[in-house]
């Protein structure tokens, strides 16, 4: 049973001392003694900072404390610090320190690493609720460290690309084949890259390995040596890097929604395309009532896309943070990639099938939340262009032949016509920033303890990543939840109980309740 020093134990052994007099000193000096003890480490467990000392760190790498560019949201009970990271004498990297109160606090910090790559963490003054509030509804009590990646967020410099972002409004109001819109956005990527080189941005420094270097100062110059990283998608393959550069500093790491440095992007191309689909196709057969009202879903789907490339249909949708209506071309091509994208979304699987079978039918009313979503992701500001290409060039497989590349095609015909024309885009052959060594494409092998998530419909970094990965951790877990996309933890509320679990102790594998409730999609099968 557990006890604590407020427990009525602890309260029966005070009542029960001898009175004798020497005996009494005997215990008070060992109370004493035990508090003493108690307090150094508790104060040694949470004092892994101090707020008000610069740090310069043996490599150059220095942390420096800052007044907070934001208002601390005033009914917080928890602390918050800022700080600047400076890996380098031009690369600046804001840090924000999310202190739990003292008796709801576990001495081991999170340390939360982003997606992307390229998007940013948000740690601008409108998102630091966003940021208490996750910490609060996810029931972690241990201090989260949030930063900007390099290139990312308020990170400087910021190596933007504008003549990619300024030409999606109008490519989006035109249709137009996919060899015209991959023309278009190489011309584009082209006249950012010459830029800044021209500006003299170092695009080569943008890359896993160093942002991996990034994490490592930035744990040294915090102190302690059980970190918990936390890596959602992309950062999943920070994390990894993390683990297999700085393993003396950490403790556990959770993985949420796998990529490894091992994929090959490129050559997963076509594989994570028709799995998307085929998980969907499949996920509605299985279940009675969606298959009961959508027998043919798979056949209704390409003859939806047959019917808008030979007739594209045109949607006014509203425009992020605008009043202003977008006109929206959709052609076969863009709703693949709309459906695609809608797979990432728990929220939005459930309405997959019943969007595909109202559209082929005329009625794009189910359509508009998942076009809209589509719109507003490739208008996202958070996100860097620049930063995405650099990191996945450097990582990326440049060897890759054409040879390999139509071999995977061939292996996936229901996605062919799709995915064979993305050879042509390969924009590594524009973007060149240099190459990580071969060892860093190996697979990242460890004994630390580790939790894989994966969501079974998600379409970007299936569960079958995350069990490949899982397979070189002797101390790995893999959890995939049935119902769900991209992003675990912000997708399923069993994701954060068996990740509280699993802090707790990082040894055992978790076993919550919760594992018995988790569901298939309820999928929508009514149709106006």
């Amino acid at each position: 049973m557990p006890t604590s020093r407020f427990s009525p134990i602890y309260s029966e052994v005070c009542v029960t001392v001898p009175k004798n007099e020497k005996f009494q000193m005997k215990l008070l000096k060992l109370r004493t003694t035990f508090i003493i003890v108690v307090l150094l480490i508790l104060y040694g467990s949470f004092q892994w900072y101090k707020a008000s000392e610069n740090i310069v760190l043996s490599n150059g790498a220095r942390l420096e404390w800052t007044p907070c560019w934001f208002k601390t949201p005033s009914q917080t009970t928890k602390h918050i610090s800022c700080a600047y990271l400076f890996p380098s004498r031009s690369i600046r990297l804001p840090v924000v320190i999310i202190k739990q109160s003292f008796w709801n606090r576990q001495p081991s910090p999170i340390l939360y690493l982003s997606g992307g790559p390229g998007y940013a963490t948000g740690l601008a003054q409108e998102d630091i609720e966003f940021w208490l509030t996750w910490l609060d509804m996810n029931k972690w009590p241990h201090d989260l460290v949030l930063f900007d990646q390099r290139g990312t967020g308020l990170s400087q410099p910021q190596p933007n690309c504008p003549e990619v972002m300024s030409q999606v409004p109008e490519v989006l109001g035109q249709s137009l084949t996919l060899e015209k819109e991959f023309s278009l956005g190489k011309t584009a990527i082209e006249q950012c890259y010459k830029r800044l080189r021209e500006n003299g941005i170092d695009l080569s420094s943008y890359n896993t390995l160093n942002s991996s270097r990034d994490v490592g100062n930035l744990m040294e110059a915090l102190g302690g040596t059980d970190w918990n990283l936390y890596g959602v998608s992309y950062g999943t393959r920070l994390a990894l890097s993390v683990v297999r550069e700085y393993p003396e500093r950490v403790r556990s790491v959770i993985l949420d929604s796998v990529y490894p440095p091992e994929i090959n992007e490129l050559l997963e191309t076509p594989f994570v395309y028709d799995n998307a689909l085929a998980t969907l196709f499949k996920g509605c057969a299985a279940d009675e009532d969606c298959n009961s009202a959508f027998p043919n879903l798979e056949a209704s789907f390409f003859t939806l896309l047959a019917q808008l490339r030979k007739a594209p249909i045109e949607l006014m949708v509203s425009a992020p943070d605008s009043e202003k209506k977008l006109k929206v071309v959709i052609n076969d091509h863009r709703f693949i990639n709309m459906i695609f994208q809608a797979l990432y979304r728990w929220d939005f699987i459930a309405s997959l099938p019943v969007a595909i079978e109202s559209a082929q039918r005329g009625n794009y009313e189910p359509l508009m939340p998942i076009v809209e979503d589509f719109v507003t992701w490739l208008l996202d500001t958070n996100f860097s262009d620049a930063v995405y290409m650099s990191v996945e060039c450097y990582d990326g497989f440049p060897e890759t032949t054409r040879n390999e590349f139509m071999a995977q095609v061939a292996r996936f015909p229901r996605v062919r016509e799709f995915v064979e024309k993305q050879w042509d885009y390969k924009f590594c052959r524009i973007w060149q920033v240099g190459r990580a060594n071969d060892a860093f494409r190996e697979p990242v092998s460890s004994d630390i303890p580790a939790l894989f998530l994966a969501g079974k419909y998600d379409p970007v970094t299936p569960p079958v990543w995350a069990k490949k990965a899982a397979a070189h951790f002797s101390r790995g877990h893999v959890f995939v939840f049935p119902g769900i996309g991209h992003g675990a933890v912000d997708s399923d509320t069993c994701a954060p109980q068996l990740v509280r679990e699993f802090l707790q102790n990082p040894l055992l594998k978790p076993q919550h309740e919760c594992l018995s409730w988790l569901s298939t999609p309820d999928f929508v099968v009514d149709v106006e």
